[in-house]
């Protein structure tokens, strides 16, 4: 996979939208990994910055100058402070709005080496520990990450995999809004919400 020691960990993040790769469709191409503590079984996940009270993997435009790995190798640290290794390819996920393809995600699985406690985006994300189930319900906005996760070394592979309510493919879906009354805050409500 990706050679990590070629990677420059900066203090502020790459800026560089007018040197998106974009393909033959001229649609943006998009790379991140998803970052796991395989010691502890869970994966990192940080804020959406577009979506309140989701959860996403790290990624962001793959730029000209780069190859694939290194993209999401920059973007997870720009968005995340992590470092780590790539282990594995796990696919391209296409993201769609309003009926057409808005973006290609090369999505990879790392293994985290390092969490820096200071990193470029770390006054606009926060960082956070799920499992896999709860990873699952963090990413309900975003089907291809959670495709992503049913593909990481972490899914059950005993066949007793948590299901989740089968969804169109690639489609964009807004997560429930709660009446204010009802918001109890934190994973776990959402789980006790969810599964009762």
């Amino acid at each position: 996979m990706a050679d990590t020691s070629s990677i420059e960990y900066k203090k502020k993040a790459r800026h560089g939208h007018g040197k998106d790769v974009v393909d033959a469709n001229d649609i943006r191409q998009v790379a991140g990994c998803l970052p796991i503590d395989h010691t502890n079984k869970r994966f990192l996940l940080i804020s959406s910055r577009k979506i309140e009270d989701a959860w996403v993997i790290p990624k962001g435009g793959w730029e000209e100058d780069e190859t694939q790995e290194h993209a999401a190798l920059r973007e997870t640290w720009e968005e995340a402070g992590i470092k780590g290794t790539i282990t594995a390819h796990l696919g391209v996920f296409a993201e769609t709005g309003k009926k057409k393809v808005k973006a290609h995600h090369w999505i990879y699985e790392m293994s985290i080496q390092e969490v820096a406690k200071k990193f470029p985006e770390k006054k606009k994300r926060e960082r956070r520990w799920f499992s896999y189930e709860e990873a699952l319900m963090a990413t309900r906005a975003h089907p291809f990450m959670q495709e992503a996760i049913q593909r990481s070394s972490l899914a059950p592979q005993d066949g007793l995999a948590v299901s989740t309510p089968p969804q169109a493919p690639q489609a964009a879906v807004t997560p429930p809004v709660v009446p204010e009354n009802e918001q109890e805050g934190g994973l776990s409500r959402l789980k006790k919400k969810l599964f009762g």
